[in-house]
C-alpha cells in the first residue's frame, strides 16, 4: 500500500480523533460550573437580602424619627415596607431604609403563579434579576426626620411599567 492509498484513511482517523477529543462536556461548556454557581449564589443572595437580614430591622410605623437614632448595625435600623402592583399576578416588594451614610431602596419582584420573573430595568438602568438593592449617598446637609421622596419606574420583560412613587423620613446617627 502507498501512502496515497493510505492518505484518505489518515484523514478521516486523524479528524475522527480531533472531533472525539473535542466531545468532552467541559472542553464545549467551559462556563458550566460558573453558571451553576452563579444560580447559587443568586438564590443566596435573594434569601439573604430578603430574608433574615430585613427580619431584624425596626418598622418605619413602629418609630418616631425624632426620638429614635441608629447605629452601624442593622438591628438598630428602620425599614418602610410597600408593596406595588404591575397587575394581578406581580408585584414590587420594596424596602426602603437608611444607614449612616446611605439611604438603601431594595426591591424585589414576586409571582402569584410559578413562574420566576424578573425586574427589567429601574429607571432604565437594566437589572435583569428578581432583586435589586439602590444605594444612594446621604447628602452633608441633611436633617433629622427630613422627608425623602423618589419617583422609581420599574419594567420587566412585558407588560407597562410601574411608577412607584416612595417617601421615606431619615434617622440619624447615635451621638
Amino acid at each position: 500500500m502507498t501512502f496515497a492509498t493510505l492518505r484518505p484513511f489518515l484523514v478521516f482517523s486523524v479528524s475522527l480523533m480531533l472531533l472525539l477529543s473535542c466531545s468532552k462536556k467541559e472542553d464545549l461548556d467551559p462556563d458550566l460550573e460558573t453558571d451553576t454557581q452563579s444560580e447559587n449564589d443568586r438564590i443566596i443572595l435573594e434569601s439573604f437580602t430578603h430574608g433574615e437580614f430585613f427580619s431584624q430591622m425596626k418598622s418605619f410605623e413602629d418609630v418616631d424619627c425624632e426620638a429614635y437614632c441608629i447605629i452601624d448595625s442593622p438591628e438598630s435600623w428602620v425599614m418602610k415596607e410597600s408593596n406595588h402592583r404591575f397587575n394581578a399576578q406581580f408585584s414590587i416588594d420594596l424596602k426602603i431604609y437608611n444607614t449612616p451614610t446611605d439611604i438603601i431602596y431594595a426591591f424585589h419582584i414576586k409571582a402569584g403563579n410559578n413562574s420566576r420573573p424578573v425586574i427589567g430595568t429601574i429607571n432604565g438602568q437594566t437589572v435583569n434579576a428578581a432583586t435589586y438593592e439602590l444605594k444612594i449617598p446621604k447628602e452633608t446637609d441633611w436633617s433629622t426626620c427630613e422627608l425623602i421622596e423618589n419617583q422609581f419606574t420599574v419594567t420587566r420583560g412585558a407588560g407597562n411599567p410601574l411608577v412607584i412613587n416612595a417617601s421615606y423620613h431619615l434617622f440619624e446617627k447615635c451621638k
